[in-house]
């Protein structure tokens, strides 16, 4: 019996060094990011098929949403995007089978659905898209806060709060609330880039300049090294990510100053 555990044991251990020699070749791709993202989407859903820990099912999925994000917030725009965008809302529909009631499922659920109304509503004049949607997006981002806030560096509450910087009063934009979510992630998560960007953009709407002069000053004086939420994970570096989100910091700053 105690022969029969331990090669039970080492089968299972075999089977875990495997998946994660196959997740470093999807990596890989996602690594170049462009439509080889694509590509990886595709290398780590094939990961799927043979897996049946769930836990490690549930990491395949946080990487494929991670790398359709990339995708779908490449510029410029070309048809990658909307097939990013379709891949995402078809991989949450399977996502929820396991998952439906983790705070992943209601974050990634309402990032993509975002998505989806900003590209169906670009270049018209009215947002009809985003306006039929923006309850239930608010309800998803809520549901994952009350689950997990933490879930993707303080995702829901920086999405949250991002909605309300943007939203005009009259239809549900607080700024007040805004501030107070995007604090919390900033000071939560200060090692993802884009958490210093949305605070110091609703610190500028909220009148609080010398503030947002401070904190993206930090962020630009800061080495690239330390917005690296993924340590032990080379291939899944922000890196792309931080470079962009430190220029458009340096144009707000600019303005602010001029």
């Amino acid at each position: 019996m105690k022969k029969g555990w331990i090669l039970g044991v080492v089968l299972i251990m075999n089977q875990a060094s495997a998946a994660v020699l196959d997740t470093q070749a999807c990596d890989a791709l996602y690594a170049n990011r462009g439509t080889d993202s694509l590509s990886a989407v595709d290398c780590y859903q094939a990961l799927l098929t043979d897996q049946k820990d769930l836990s490690i099912q549930k990491q395949i999925y946080q990487k494929m949403f991670i790398a359709l994000s990339a995708v779908i917030n490449d510029l410029p725009k070309t048809d990658s995007e909307v097939t990013g965008i379709q891949k995402a809302l078809n991989l949450i529909d399977s996502f929820k089978n396991d998952f439906g009631s983790s705070a992943d499922y209601f974050y990634w659920k309402a990032c993509f659905t975002s998505f989806d109304a900003i590209q169906k509503d670009r270049g018209a004049l009215i947002p009809t898209h985003m306006f039929r949607v923006l309850g239930n997006l608010q309800d998803l981002l809520q549901t994952s806060i009350k689950i997990d806030p933490t879930v993707h560096f303080y995702g829901a509450m920086r999405v949250l709060g991002m909605m309300h910087t943007q939203m005009p009063r009259i239809v549900g934009g607080d700024k007040m609330l805004a501030e107070k979510m995007l604090r919390e992630a900033y000071s939560k998560a200060p090692v993802f880039s884009m958490n210093h960007l949305a605070f110091a953009k609703i610190l500028d709407a909220n009148g609080k300049s010398d503030e947002a002069i401070k904190v993206l000053t930090n962020l630009l004086a800061s080495d690239n090294s330390s917005f690296n939420p993924y340590p032990d994970q080379p291939l899944l570096s922000l890196l792309p990510e931080t470079l962009k989100d430190k220029a458009e910091a340096q144009k707000l700053l600019d303005s602010i100053r001029e």
